[in-house]
């Protein structure tokens, strides 16, 4: 990693400090001793020694790190990226795209579609859009074992319009990993494990800011107490039940499939704002 530029390593001073002054705060105020300081340190490792990455700081944090970020956004609100993003997926071929999966996938089908416009209203062509989610039993590829490598991962891009549509499946709420070091903190708050229904999306352009989203379904379970904290307003979309042959037949479709539709508005890169 390159030597930080003056203002970056400013930065990083800056919150460094006021991070450690905050903790000693809490230490002081919450009358720390060694043996709880250490329980939390070696929480911390095995988080990533058994593989959980950033989750347990994902659950408790992440959301309140995005909400900072959208202040003063024009776009599309961002949304948290969580831990089983995996760069790389396998680019589609459209204008119909297709998800990775199984020949005898579970699951509802779904149509997820939508137009990705500027801040300015115009379409946006050339965005790729980079989107992964679970399967029917919760489960991410590349993650979870006995799953296919890179199952409903996949990138394509908008077409001339800015439009886009994919066709998956529809993924359930599931419980995030419990049996290891985010579990055993979950266990003793007396919460439960469970994020709601979802879709994880990136939008790339080489002349706007990237940015990150994650959709969530209109009716469905535990938007109101998602374990890690993701939902906001702007983020959940209505689903309908598409059941008119000939929309099914358009589609390559032999049965009824759900639709779902969102609008992205993407930032200039000029307009990226930076940390004060």
């Amino acid at each position: 990693m390159p030597d930080p530029d003056d203002a970056t390593a400013s930065r990083i001073r800056t919150l460094v400090e006021d991070f450690e002054q905050v903790l000693f705060e809490f230490i002081r105020k919450r009358q720390i001793n060694h043996s709880e300081y250490r329980v939390a340190t070696d929480l911390i490792v095995d988080s990533i020694k058994t593989g959980e990455e950033t989750l347990l700081f994902d659950v408790f944090f992440e959301a309140e790190a995005t909400d900072v970020g959208n202040i003063g956004r024009e776009g599309s609100p961002e949304a948290i990226e969580g831990p089983f993003y995996l760069p790389g997926a396998p680019m589609l071929t459209g204008p119909l795209h297709v998800m990775p999966q199984r020949e005898d996938e579970k699951g509802e089908p779904l149509l997820f579609h939508g137009t990705v416009l500027g801040v300015d209203g115009e379409p946006l062509a050339g965005v790729e859009v980079d989107l992964w989610h679970a399967d029917a039993d919760g489960l991410y590829s590349n993650i979870h074992p006995n799953t296919p490598d890179f199952n409903l991962r996949g990138r394509f891009t908008t077409e001339d319009d800015g439009t886009f549509r994919v066709l998956s499946i529809l993924p359930p709420p599931y419980e995030i990993p419990k049996d290891g070091p985010t579990g055993k903190v979950l266990r003793a708050l007396g919460r439960h494990f469970f994020r709601p229904a979802h879709l994880h999306v990136k939008l790339r352009h080489p002349d706007h800011e990237e940015m990150t989203s994650q959709l969530y379904f209109k009716g469905g379970e535990y938007l109101d107490d998602d374990v890690a904290k993701g939902v906001r307003d702007g983020l959940v979309i209505a689903l309908h039940t598409v059941e008119d042959p000939a929309r099914i037949a358009e589609n390559g479709l032999d049965r009824p499939y759900i639709d779902a539709r969102y609008d992205f508005v993407l930032v200039p890169a000029s307009a990226a704002r930076k940390p004060t």
